[in-house]
């Protein structure tokens, strides 16, 4: 999968994440993420198998966003159970101008 350019807007960058994790498309989801992003990152650890995301994002700071998702899971991760779950996704601008994900969890 091609990366959105650095111009890209932080939904884009989120909407290629998730489709990159749907996907099982782990160098692609963590491309898209800070070398810190860590916590809350799902590739490889759970499969998911819809998304859908809220479009009116938290922004705490400027440049930095929240994103609230609900995901469809099959459940086989060790703490996230099968059905959906809301997960939120934070986002940061980076000094570069390009949008990552920062982190991810059940809470913002």
């Amino acid at each position: 999968m091609v990366l959105p350019p650095d111009s890209a807007s932080p939904a884009t960058v989120l909407d290629a994440y998730l489709t990159a994790l749907t996907g099982n498309d782990c160098q692609t989801a963590r491309a898209l993420g800070t070398s810190s992003f860590g916590n809350g990152e799902l590739c490889g650890a759970v499969h998911v198998s819809t998304y859908s995301v809220d479009p009116t994002p938290a922004m705490p700071t400027d440049g930095e966003v929240i994103f609230a998702t609900t995901l469809t899971t099959s459940g086989d991760g060790a703490s996230i159970a099968a059905g959906d779950v809301t997960w939120f996704y934070d986002l940061v601008r980076q000094s570069n101008g390009a949008w990552r994900i920062i982190g991810g969890g059940s809470g913002p």
